[in-house]
């Protein structure tokens, strides 16, 4: 554990979630973007728009100091121009496309060496066991009737004992697999409320709030929650290495002395986002007349805006709390206590009793099931911390560019203004929709009948 004072720890897990070392300072001035990947959509190449993100380029370095709102807008709209998301992708896209086999010896990854430990110790015991069987039955065969015959007896009988030992061992290993599973899923689920969350923020932010810069800044905001959150959950801070705190401040979503102020603050990053984003909200309220919002202090509905902004950004706080409590929390010790030990119980009796009733089989059996069952108590451990980077891990950076990806749409349209200008005369030819579906055709036969 870090002698720190400033590094925050969350409970158990001794993992500095604060403060790193500081950052090297990252140039402000905004550069063109170098694209990686082409959006191609329906077989249509998204090239208008890296067009329009080159000319906007060229105007950069004259309106950008890395310090004007305007300017980090024009960076962020070169770093998203060719990346924004149209589509629902799942979660693992590239993994899916892997040999199972593969896929799960990599989500093992350093657990090799437990995994084929306690797989060598039942199978050197099943070998002793089927040698010292065979042992057995040849004394049974040269004394008829004698102790060896009688204990060969005994050891067939013991196979009902055999299944309830068996039974027991399953329950207890499906009753860990599926808590560590619950981690997971539950995980899973709150970063999905955590996307749709940061979406509708977005959406009330560009809708209400008629100050420019406000509205830029608290975009951009939005999209470092997600980023913070990612790393605080692998007990990091943005500033470290393998982070997107410097990539951050290079696309024009920080600057470097927003970058450096949330450095040096001794407290969890996402709150700190979270924090910015309520000052945000208080200085669009503090405009003079109530300018900074859609609605004046004169419109009943004013006061209400509020309300709907301060719920959303209390759900986001809640999520990222639930999210620090499911990394923190871990499992308890003695669930792997019990699982192993049923594991070593079973098949310490298993290699006895199936020596003596399949001979040298015995070994293979126990080889193979073992290998099952230690693949599931160990993809099981994988599941206990769902945001690292395992294979079995819940894509943290595919949910972070879906956040940035939609809350930079959000942004576009709203200063495009089509969504407005939709809203207040879209009319196809003038008249209202016509109802085309198969229940209202249905509906209208049966009254046609009826009549």
């Amino acid at each position: 554990m870090s002698n720190d004072p400033q590094a925050c720890v969350v409970d158990d897990f001794d993992d500095n979630i604060g403060v790193p070392a500081k950052a090297s300072n990252v140039s402000r001035q905004t550069s063109q973007c170098e694209s990686e990947y082409s959006t191609t959509l329906n077989g249509t190449t998204t090239a208008n728009i890296g067009t329009a993100a080159t000319n906007l380029s060229s105007a950069a370095p004259k309106l950008s100091s890395g310090r004007t709102g305007f300017g980090r807008s024009i960076s962020w709209f070169n770093s998203r121009a060719n990346g924004s998301q149209r589509n629902i992708g799942y979660d693992d896209e590239n993994g899916k496309s892997e040999f199972f086999l593969l896929l799960l010896f990599q989500s093992v990854g350093d657990s090799g060496a437990f995994l084929g430990g306690c797989i060598l110790i039942v199978l050197v015991w099943s070998i002793i066991c089927a040698w010292g069987s065979q042992w057995l039955h040849e004394l049974a065969d040269s004394n008829p009737g004698g102790a060896a015959e009688r204990w060969v007896e005994d050891i067939e009988n013991c196979k009902n004992a055999l299944s309830i030992v068996g039974t027991l061992f399953v329950f207890t290993l499906v009753f860990r697999f599926n808590a560590c599973y619950d981690r997971w899923w539950e995980s899973r689920i709150f970063w999905g409320d955590i996307i749709s969350k940061s979406i509708e923020l977005g959406t009330m932010n560009r809708n209400w709030i008629t100050d420019g810069d406000l509205a830029d800044r608290m975009s951009r905001f939005i999209v470092v929650f997600s980023y913070a959150s990612k790393a605080i959950l692998r007990g990091k801070s943005l500033n470290e290495d393998g982070e997107e705190g410097p990539a951050l401040v290079k696309r024009g979503l920080l600057t470097q002395e927003e970058l450096d102020d949330m450095h040096d603050n001794p407290c969890w990053q996402p709150h700190y986002c979270i924090q910015m984003i309520r000052e945000i909200l208080v200085e669009a309220h503090s405009v003079p007349g109530g300018k900074g919002l859609k609605f004046d202090e004169s419109n009943k509905v004013h006061g209400q805006l509020f309300r709907c902004f301060d719920n959303t950004i209390k759900d986001l706080n809640l999520l990222i709390g639930c999210c620090i409590r499911v990394r923190a929390s871990g499992l308890p010790a003695s669930y792997d206590a019990i699982v192993m030990m049923s594991f070593f119980a079973f098949f310490a009796i298993a290699a006895v009793v199936w020596g003596v009733g399949v001979g040298w089989m015995a070994p293979i059996i126990i080889f193979t099931s073992s290998l099952v069952i230690m693949f599931l108590i160990v993809m099981g451990t994988k599941l206990v911390d769902p945001f690292g980077h395992d294979k079995v891990d819940i894509p943290l950076e595919a949910f972070c560019d879906t956040i940035e990806s939609q809350i930079y749409a959000i942004d576009q349209r709203s200063k495009k203004g089509t969504v407005s200008r939709f809203a207040r005369f879209s009319n196809p030819k003038g008249k209202g929709w016509k109802c085309e579906s198969r229940s209202s055709r249905r509906t209208i036969s049966r009254n046609l009948t009826a009549r």
